[in-house]
């Protein structure tokens, strides 16, 4: 078989032929070069299909990403503060605990009976994992690294409740066993023999300024290092360096009775500790706003300071 193709120009007359097997060969080739240019246009979009998911895969993983950052940061923060505050309790823990122990100690009751030695042995198996974390190292947290911690807070908080009505207890039986004298406040916080009041209670002239101010508590002059004492039995509340009032002593007696010890130039006890009648608690001086050395004394009910003559008069009870 052939083709012949015939084909008039101006010029001159031309003809070729096709043989069938040329004609087949042409025809195969076309049909591979359709097949082969359809192939590679799928796989030039396939390949762009795929790069499109990568993308769009990536894009997701990048929020996921952000997402999980921010809650690691949430979390650690929260673990932060859930670690100082287990901190805050145990700490409220530990002194209401030894401020218990001193009471009964005093007291002469027997431990078993507030069972504090059971309680101060449960705080201590937690202690060594209450640590506060460096957050800034640690991986994100999970509920599951969480959920101890806010149990042992939880439990802190109940333990802190529980001492809290221990001590309630504690006082109103130490009331209770004839320890009034000790709560009774009466007499100098200084020895009389060497000490003098140089300035009562009330309205008087300023020293530094000349113009009459009122003075709310009593100035004892005496010499320097002359022992401070403690006119009844308490807790101190305050036990440090005050504007005006140079080293300053507090304490709390019960029943919204408070005494203050001021311009000392020591101090002898800390906050928290309990102090017997007639304890030293400072030493006199002359910090503060003084001129001599001396105590300033105040007696203070319910948050304001009265007149302390009264109870450097009264004889204990």
């Amino acid at each position: 078989m052939s083709i012949t193709v015939i084909y008039n120009r101006k010029e001159s007359k031309h003809s070729f032929s096709i043989t069938k097997s040329t004609f087949i060969f042409a025809c195969i080739t076309l049909v591979a070069v359709l097949m082969t240019s359809a192939w590679l246009l799928q796989s030039h979009y396939h390949q762009q299909f795929i790069q499109y998911k990568i993308n769009a895969l990536h894009e997701k993983n990048e929020i996921k990403q952000q997402y999980l950052e921010s809650i690691a940061s949430q979390t650690n923060q929260q673990l932060q503060s859930l670690a100082e505050k287990v901190g805050e309790l145990q700490a409220q823990s530990n002194r209401l605990n030894s401020l218990g122990e001193r009471i009964i100690d005093k007291s002469n009751l027997p431990k078993e009976e507030f069972e504090l030695d059971t309680q101060t042995e449960q705080t201590t198996e937690t202690d060594d994992n209450l640590a506060a974390p460096d957050t800034s190292s640690v991986p994100p947290l999970d509920n599951d690294e969480l959920l101890p911690l806010l149990k042992k807070v939880s439990l802190l908080e109940e333990q802190y409740k529980n001492n809290e009505n221990l001590f309630q207890q504690l006082e109103i039986t130490f009331n209770n066993l004839h320890l009034i004298d000790e709560l009774f406040i009466s007499g100098r916080p200084v020895p009389y023999k060497g000490s003098w009041i140089s300035s009562p209670f009330g309205t008087r002239t300023d020293p530094f300024t000349g113009r009459l101010s009122r003075h709310k508590g009593v100035d004892i002059a005496g010499y320097s290092g002359m022992p401070i004492m403690a006119t009844a039995a308490g807790v101190v509340t305050i036990s440090e360096a005050r504007n005006g009032y140079g080293y300053l002593v507090e304490i709390n007696h019960g029943s919204g009775l408070m005494t203050r010890y001021a311009h000392a130039s020591a101090i002898t006890v800390s906050v928290g500790d309990v102090v017997e009648k007639g304890q030293q608690v400072a030493v006199m001086g002359t910090t503060g706003r003084s001129t001599g050395p001396h105590v300033h004394y105040e007696v203070l009910r319910n948050g304001q300071q009265i007149d302390p003559n009264y109870y450097i008069q009264r004889t204990p009870s």
